[in-house]
């Protein structure tokens, strides 16, 4: 019988991610692949993937967690869209991240704000050197490319005076709540899951919270929804189960719009280690 102290989570991390896989051709492997992604992704990354348009949750329990006046490494810091936040009751900022043209992106925000407290940095956590410490280090759905999970979470202790935050969005379909009304199976990312797990058996003591909040999306019409569905469940179980769907959509779709607006539950899950 297989213990759960019995358990590689690390490896398990790896086969959740695809890190096993024969085929090395995809942005995970390939460096390049992964930068022109986000060449083409920078200049409108701040207006269309902003977590701080859905809510305000999370920002404000970082700024709780964190607290004030702080040194912090932000790993994959992106466009800025928590730098920015960050910074403002702040020491210091430094903002790690593998893409340049996101980095130049932010350099515009800073400008633009005339922030003196946050610089950056291109490169990536496994390659990341310092001669000093932080007070804390935060990481904001930025780790799915780590292959060495376990090796990276060490380095963020290492490298913390206080402790270390890592914010997770669960990657799940839009329409999760309402399959998971009528029962039905679709795929997620257990990240969230394993991260606890990876933390507490190197003793780390890590807190978990879930913040749940509603994301509004626009569909252009019915066809657009179906089509979603469809590649979500297959089409075999969409076909099943479309009257109860639709008919379930319908209850939570905003009345007399010219297109769908539909808002379902988005969980966010932030793990936290205080030294």
């Amino acid at each position: 019988m297989l213990n759960f102290t019995d358990i590689d989570f690390n490896a398990v991390w790896q086969e959740t991610f695809g890190w096993n896989t024969a085929d090395d051709s995809s942005r995970k492997f390939n460096d390049q692949i992964e930068q022109d992604f986000w060449d083409k992704l920078a200049p409108r990354y701040t207006r269309e993937y902003n977590l701080n348009h859905d809510t305000g949750l999370i920002a404000a329990r970082l700024e709780a967690l964190l607290g004030h006046n702080k040194s912090i490494l932000e790993l994959g810091c992106g466009s800025g869209n928590f730098t920015m936040l960050m910074a403002a009751y702040s020491k210091h900022i430094l903002g790690l991240d593998f893409s340049p043209a996101m980095l130049a992106e932010l350099q515009k925000r800073i400008a633009a704000a005339a922030a003196v407290n946050i610089s950056t940095q291109v490169g990536k956590w496994e390659n990341f050197t310092s001669a000093a410490p932080f007070d804390y280090i935060v990481s904001v759905n930025s780790l799915y490319r780590i292959r060495s999970i376990e090796s990276a979470l060490q380095k963020m202790h290492a490298y913390s005076r206080q402790g270390f935050i890592i914010v997770r969005t669960i990657q799940r379909p839009f329409f999760y709540g309402l399959y998971q009304e009528l029962g039905l199976c679709c795929p997620e990312c257990l990240d969230y899951q394993l991260l606890p797990l990876l933390l507490w058996r190197n003793g780390l003591q890590a807190n978990v919270e879930f913040l749940t909040y509603g994301k509004t999306r626009q569909f252009t019409d019915l066809d657009a929804v179906k089509h979603e569905m469809c590649y979500d469940l297959t089409e075999k179980t969409f076909t099943e189960y479309q009257s109860k769907l639709l008919c379930r959509l319908n209850e939570k779709t905003a009345p007399g719009a010219e297109s769908l607006t539909v808002t379902q539950p988005r969980t966010t899950v932030i793990i936290s280690v205080q030294k």
